[in-house]
């Protein structure tokens, strides 16, 4: 998170040209992986029948039509934060319950799927660069290895099953009628659950484990596909 790296650039440890490095690429990376996970959202549940997010403009990966100011500034600082929602209407759903879990699903499928892309780019430059001695191609590398790790990060920490994550939509629909109700009666206190989980994750570290074991998965299949492109 960003934080850290200008505590580090106080503390004299980290060189300006590096923070402002690591800051763009930051920023870049964000730009260009939220909106995957809304966009996928959005057009998920119009293949399921609600054409709400088509109608206000959602079915785009411009970034801006997705930004939640607060919470994106939080992403780059912090490194835990929020897009604006896509909001669903699961009335229109031919299968209310199938339409739910799949829309839900589908944006931090859209994160894993975006990881293994960008990280297999990193590979793929980052080698080149190596064996061929190219440093700019190297430190363009570094921009989709963010890009990668974002991905990751916002993939398991959406899976996460509470409120108002997806995961919470994608477990309440699984339950039997009575518990999902009550289980979605959690919805309510959705804002000091979200606070608390973010206060927890910071604490933990849970999240980055689980975004680096994402990636240690693809590791041995990225270097076996770099390694037989340019081998």
């Amino acid at each position: 998170m960003l934080l850290n790296l200008v505590m580090d650039f106080i503390a004299g440890d980290l060189p300006p040209h590096m923070l402002l490095l690591q800051f763009l690429y930051s920023l870049i990376a964000l730009l260009l992986v939220f909106p995957v996970h809304e966009f996928a959202h959005g057009f998920v549940a119009h293949l399921m029948g609600d054409d709400t997010a088509k109608y206000q403009g959602r079915l785009t990966l411009n970034p801006l039509a997705h930004i939640d100011l607060f919470g994106f500034l939080l992403l780059l600082f912090f490194g835990f934060g929020w897009a604006k929602p896509v909001q669903i209407d699961s009335r229109y759903f031919k299968n209310r319950r199938l339409g739910t879990i799949c829309t839900a699903a589908a944006g931090p499928l859209s994160n894993v799927i975006f990881c293994f892309i960008t990280y297999l780019i990193y590979g793929i430059l980052m080698s080149i660069s190596v064996q061929h001695g190219i440093v700019w191609l190297g430190v363009l590398s570094l921009l989709f290895l963010y890009m990668a790790t974002y991905n990751a990060t916002f993939a398991v920490f959406n899976l996460i099953p509470v409120p108002p994550l997806d995961g919470s939509k994608i477990l309440g629909e699984m339950l039997p009628l009575k518990l999902r109700f009550q289980y979605y009666n959690l919805e309510r206190y959705s804002s000091f659950i979200f606070i608390a989980l973010i206060i927890v994750m910071n604490r933990t570290g849970f999240v980055s484990i689980l975004s680096e074991g994402l990636l240690a998965l693809f590791t041995p299949i990225v270097y076996a596909i770099t390694g037989g492109l340019l081998g």
